[in-house]
């Protein structure tokens, strides 16, 4: 049964690391301006992406992007909430995102790494 659910949290952890990836891909990140965007040339895009990488190695991938993103997204967030004091929209809930549409994509990869890099520490013990 233990065995079970680790083999079920690594395989939730790489479909996260995988879809993290194909959004950095996607989006083109950068980790700074003049940085080389998430591409096959870097190691990190292969750790996550490929079949045949380690749950290791895919685990070391997240833990390195994740910081890289949050460095990001608090910049994004910055932005957006200048940008919504400025506008004022109207938001009777108070749940409108307060950042850049940059901003929002970078908190929903951050979310996959982390549910990926909790899934590979979890799963693997």
């Amino acid at each position: 049964m233990m065995e079970s659910a680790n083999t079920l949290k690594r395989s939730t952890a790489r479909l996260q690391a995988e879809l993290a990836a194909r959004w950095l891909y996607l989006i083109r990140f950068a980790a700074y301006p003049g940085a080389p965007v998430f591409s096959p040339s870097l190691c990190h895009f292969h750790s996550m992406l490929d079949p045949d990488a380690s749950d290791d190695a895919r685990l070391e991938a997240c833990r390195a992007m994740l910081p890289c993103i949050q460095r990001r997204l608090s910049i994004e967030e910055l932005e957006g909430l200048a940008k919504y004091k400025q506008e004022r929209p109207v938001d009777p809930y108070g749940t409108a995102w307060r950042t850049t549409r940059s901003g929002a994509e970078l908190h929903m990869i951050a979310h996959l790494l982390e549910v990926a890099i909790t899934g590979f520490e979890e799963g693997c013990r």
